[in-house]
């Protein structure tokens, strides 16, 4: 709770150094930035506070999750994952005539991206479009730590047409005389008088409108579980406005881009420790100590520890996923009484791997770790059959779609 109202305090922070800024910016993109980061902070501050309040009513429901599992039954609860969204590519669909034409000056739109996950808000740079542009790329990767499997990202399409006459002075008395006339009386005063004492915490309005720097919601789409992969997709887009209005463009009515889920159990050991594996040489039983690592829908089998810093190929590598058994073994050798067999289906039969942990409480821990682990992929689903990668954008690498001769991405989604 501490941790979030601190978020809120420095947004807020960050939101007066803004309103400061625009009172003395007199430049078009300094201003069409510095109002596309005032929105984000707003939209921090209003994530972050609807946060605030879940965590204070979360106590009422924990308390009813704990008393539904006092039946016996254990409430199993899927790992997080990282969600990465990148190489983000949005086609217009201009008139020929209109693109083609290059002798009359053409408009200029400023355009980004907002990205919201429950309290988590980022955005993308600003890109200027006009008539000579087909496709909107934004190059950023954003990147979502603590997402659960019924994660929902909604993608917002801001735009604003910067060829609109600005009405911004060059000093901070003159933009609050300025905005005092196009507010409230009262809140214009308030604001002139905060901006007079070099302060803003007095009244900071949530919107702040600058005449000539407005953007709009232009298109927005929500990306889910199924959306998730690891190629280039398509998906459809909400297009708010029209025609008529100022911040229009021409869409064609999709969003390429990349989105990549990577559950913790792809990336973490979930369990690791020394078991003891069963080899049977002809009629002759015999044990072999290994470093077992549960991980990404395997089971790692090394002789050391040290082998995987030195990383060595495993000793073994058992698949541990939807189509695994596992089974505690009750009967055995009075020397051994704590097995589990590892069973998978191979060319239509069973191939079984039995292990012995050196007692009963590894046992336990082992067989906990094996049904989270068949818990998390059933609920992460695809993104457990292989393990998506989420490259990070190195500032001269150009995103994935420029780095190929251009195809039409218009007939990819014919």
């Amino acid at each position: 709770e501490c941790d979030i109202q601190e978020k809120i305090n420095f947004e807020v922070r960050m939101r007066e150094g803004i309103c400061k800024l625009l009172a003395v910016s007199t430049q078009k993109d300094q201003l069409l930035q510095a109002v596309k980061n005032l929105m984000v902070c707003n939209a921090r501050i209003r994530a972050y506070r609807a946060e605030l309040q879940n965590q204070n009513e979360e106590p009422i429901s924990c308390r009813t999750e704990e008393q539904s599992s006092e039946n016996g039954t254990k409430e199993w609860v899927a790992c997080r994952a990282k969600v990465a969204i990148s190489d983000i590519r949005i086609p217009l669909m201009w008139k020929g005539s209109d693109h083609f034409s290059s002798k009359e000056k053409s408009q200029r739109y400023a355009v980004f991206c907002l990205f919201r996950m429950g309290a988590e808000v980022f955005d993308t740079e600003v890109a200027i479009v006009d008539k000579a542009i087909t496709d909107i790329c934004f190059e950023n990767v954003t990147i979502f730590d603590e997402a659960r499997p019924d994660f929902q990202v909604k993608v917002e399409v801001y735009s604003c047409c910067t060829e609109e006459p600005l009405c911004v002075t060059n000093t901070p008395k003159k933009l609050a005389k300025k905005l005092k006339t196009s507010l409230s009386k009262a809140t214009g005063k308030k604001l002139k008088a905060a901006l007079e004492e070099d302060s803003t915490e007095s009244l900071l309005p949530a919107d702040l409108v600058i005449p000539g720097a407005k953007y709009n919601l232009l298109a927005y789409t929500t990306l889910g579980l199924e959306s998730a992969e690891d190629n280039f997709r398509t998906h459809s887009l909400t297009i708010t406005g029209n025609e008529e209005s100022s911040f229009w463009l021409p869409l064609y009515g999709n969003m390429c881009c990349r989105l990549v889920a990577q559950p913790s159990c792809m990336t973490r050991d979930m369990m690791a420790g020394f078991l003891n594996q069963q080899q049977m040489v002809g009629s002759l039983t015999s044990w072999r100590r290994l470093y077992c690592v549960l991980r990404g829908g395997k089971l790692f089998c090394y002789y050391s520890p040290e082998e995987i810093e030195a990383k060595l190929e495993p000793a073994l590598t058992i698949s541990v996923n939807k189509e695994t058994r596992i089974r505690a073994v009750d009967k055995d050798s009075k020397r051994r009484t704590n097995n589990f067999s590892v069973i998978n289906p191979v060319s239509g039969e069973a191939m079984t791997q039995l292990f012995a942990t050196d007692s009963r409480d590894e046992l336990h821990k082992w067989m906990e770790a094996f049904w989270q682990h068949f818990y998390d992929l059933s609920q992460w689903k695809h993104c457990c059959e292989e393990l998506m990668k989420i490259e990070i954008m190195s500032p001269r690498k150009p995103p994935l779609f420029l780095t190929k001769e251009a195809t039409s991405v218009y007939r990819d989604m014919s």
